[in-house]
């Protein structure tokens, strides 16, 4: 296949419990700044770093999710079975063969990304993008992914034709201040 040609496909992996407009605000700069061809939001079942207990069932977040995101004709949502991030990048790479594979992840969550199960694997098979979250860039700058591993960061660029494996992007358009934590707070305060 001709390099020129390859599809972009991105997954946004998260507990969307529940999924809400800061989700869809930052599916949309993704969608954009990488020319995406599809957004695959993967609704896991559980993260394995928490052990925290879910407002929504797996099902319901994957409705909801469905729900909040059906007007965007680029965003499809799964419920793929993967229990580590790796084997679900991989997953989506055997189905998009001539695809290259965007991973998004919120910079919130480059605190712990080191602790991710092969971590290091997921930037070799996948371009690693982070999206900033307001309220977190200390928390990011002093993280050990950035302190290892932002000499392989990219702020910008022109949308190229390739990007080099173990490359990863900073994105720091302004993410909406909005977080599932809170809204499952003020759920609970309801009841």
């Amino acid at each position: 296949m001709n390099k020129t040609n390859i599809n972009r496909v991105g997954i946004f992996s998260g507990s969307f419990d529940p999924p809400h407009d800061g989700h869809v605000h930052i599916s949309k700069i993704f969608l954009k700044k990488l020319n995406l061809k599809k957004l695959i939001w993967s609704v896991s079942k559980k993260n394995p770093l928490l052990k925290k207990k879910y407002f929504y069932t797996h099902k319901e977040r994957v409705i909801l999710s469905r729900k909040i995101s059906n007007n965007i004709k680029k965003i499809v949502v799964s419920n793929y079975d993967k229990k580590y991030s790796y084997q679900l990048i991989n997953l989506i790479k055997k189905k998009h063969k001539n695809s290259q594979v965007f991973f998004l992840i919120g910079s919130d969550n480059v605190k712990y990304f080191h602790k991710w199960k092969r971590f290091l694997q997921i930037i070799n098979i996948c371009t690693l993008v982070v999206i900033n979250r307001p309220g977190y860039s200390k928390e990011f700058k002093r993280s050990f992914f950035f302190k290892n591993y932002s000499k392989f960061m990219k702020r910008t660029f022109q949308n190229p034709k390739i990007i080099p494996q173990k490359t990863w992007i900073y994105i720091s358009d302004r993410g909406k201040k909005i977080s599932s934590s809170n809204i499952k707070n003020r759920l609970y305060k309801s009841k």
